[in-house]
């Protein structure tokens, strides 16, 4: 190889090698039983909470092709009108319409983190 193009070569590698990594998580939703995470690569990732959750929950995502962990952590401080209303969508038979108030954080095999708010704060 001419030695001008060692160098081009050897920087295109570098920076294709910084961009290679685990697919990465571009949103999520979340109910009282499961978590569905979108992925960059276009594949869906999910889990469902163990019984008794109450207050938050962790796990391994299901359906990725690389291993994320995540956490739960529900915000189990009262808003009376979000309790009346949740009470009211549960009597109605839609006890999942109403997306819990948590941070979820997933972890990458690489060991990067991204926090996500539930439900997701409104777009301006």
């Amino acid at each position: 190889m001419p030695r001008a193009l060692i160098l081009p070569t050897a920087a295109a590698l570098a920076l294709a090698a910084c961009t290679i990594g685990p697919p990465r998580p571009l949103s999520v939703s979340l109910t009282d039983t499961t978590i569905t995470v979108p992925m960059s690569n276009g594949t869906t990732c999910t889990d469902t909470a163990p019984p008794g959750a109450a207050t938050g929950w962790t796990g391994r995502l299901q359906g990725c092709p690389t291993a994320y962990a995540y956490t739960v952590e529900i915000d189990d401080r009262t808003n009376p009108v979000r309790y009346v209303l949740e009470e009211i969508f549960t009597a109605l038979g839609g006890p999942d319409v109403i997306a819990p108030l948590a941070t979820v954080t997933i972890t990458d095999s690489t060991g990067r983190t991204r926090t996500f708010a539930s439900p997701p704060p409104p777009e301006n």
